[in-house]
């Protein structure tokens, strides 16, 4: 993407730099703005030296409006595919809300039709205004995006909401609001199973498996970007994406039931978790303690969670599995898409415990026609994404 990055007069201006640093190792190009105030806290050397892009706007060696033959503010709107305002006080965010031009990043916000996104930060007392949260409002009503402040111990000493958002969560929501829509997701409600779960032995040990739950959180943030509603009911520890509503379940039994209880006012369904399958008859409600002879454990299986979400679909559902296996892969994928009625599996090689953690990944699509050509070996966020366009043909081809 090509984005311009605005920079206002606050303190979290240096953060700035580290998100023009990251958004440029991602592969944008970052062209940055800045304002009077902002100058007044970060230099357009140091963002012109992290981006290799030059940097505009307020200049203390040249001033705000420097002779130049183009008409800067209509050009850079032309060039940019986003605009991002980070941090946003409270002054542009006013300015932009109400048609204001005075600089060259309110001028240019007026003359953009690219996609915009604000991150806020400001004291308490500010961010809480009536007339911040109207601005705001607005703003929104306009399809601009805004990524919340967060929480926490403030420049001015007080503590409360007004924080910087995460500059991962800014790159993340910036991603998000850049991708462009597929119109056979867009706007569809999606739920996502992700993660491992686990099933409790006794207060200290538990039943689970090797599954860290990245592929599923990169399919939630895939299906997010191209527009998709994504409801995400994820096991373990993985921290959640940015814009998905997620739901943490810790037993097979949990993640039934918070899926069940959504399930209706959904789309479609991919069931990427690790489910295990099977957990302690009686769990022990102390500590088992060591003792001699031979130890055994009673088991008993887990729900089905695909099996009877898929049974309980309407015709206008659909449903993607997932398998992991470490032999037979074809013939096993085949068998769960016949026995459990699915549209499609998407099957794993497991054998000597790749296709865990952040490795690359390659998965082979199933459906009722057989094996399509693998996808893969990627990283799991280009493969998460590569496997949504699949699927989006598959879904435009079955709607057409």
């Amino acid at each position: 993407m090509q984005i311009i990055l605005g920079i206002t007069g606050g303190i979290a201006a240096y953060k700035a730099a580290d998100l023009a640093r990251l958004l440029t190792h991602q592969g944008h190009r970052v062209r940055c703005v800045l304002t009077e105030a902002g100058a007044r806290f970060i230099t357009p050397l140091t963002l012109t030296s992290l981006t290799g892009e030059p940097c505009y706007g307020a200049n203390p060696d040249q001033g705000e409006w420097r002779a130049n033959p183009s008409v800067e503010h209509i050009e850079l709107a032309r060039w940019a595919d986003l605009v991002a305002v980070v941090p946003a006080t409270a002054n542009i965010i006013g300015k932009a809300a109400n048609g204001l031009a005075s600089d060259l990043l309110s001028t240019l916000l007026l003359a953009t039709r690219a996609q915009v996104l604000w991150a806020p930060a400001m004291n308490t007392g500010m961010w809480e205004h009536p007339a911040v949260q109207a601005n705001l409002a607005r703003l929104r009503s306009f399809g601009h995006a805004v990524v919340d402040p967060g929480e926490g111990v403030l420049a001015c000493g007080e503590e409360g909401s007004g924080k910087l958002a995460d500059v991962l969560s800014i790159a993340e929501a910036i991603r998000a609001q850049g991708t462009p829509k597929l119109s056979s997701l867009s706007g569809r409600r999606v739920i996502i199973t992700a993660g491992p779960t686990r099933e409790d032995l006794d207060p200290v040990r538990t039943l689970t498996n090797r599954s860290t739950g990245a592929m599923g959180i990169e399919l939630a943030r895939a299906f997010r970007d191209v527009g998709a509603r994504v409801q995400l009911v994820l096991g373990g520890d993985l921290p959640s994406p940015w814009g998905v509503e997620t739901l943490r379940v810790r037993s097979a039994q949990q993640m039934l039931e918070a899926c069940e209880a959504r399930w209706a006012g959904c789309d479609g369904l991919v069931a990427a978790a690790a489910v295990a399958d099977q957990r302690p008859e009686v769990p022990s409600a102390q500590k088992i303690k060591k003792g001699e002879g031979t130890e055994s454990l009673h088991l008993v299986r887990t729900p089905d969670i695909l099996a009877q979400l898929s049974a309980s679909r309407r015709t206008d559902q659909w449903v993607v599995g997932f398998a992991a296996e470490s032999e037979n892969h074809l013939d096993h994928a085949m068998a769960k898409l016949r026995n459990k009625r699915l549209d499609a599996v998407l099957v794993n090689d497991v054998q000597g415990g790749q296709a865990f953690g952040a490795q690359a990944n390659t998965l082979t699509p199933i459906t009722a026609q057989g094996p399509h050509p693998p996808i893969g070996p990627l990283p799991k966020d280009q493969l998460a994404l590569a496997v949504v366009r699949w699927w989006s043909q598959r879904l435009e081809n079955r709607l057409t």
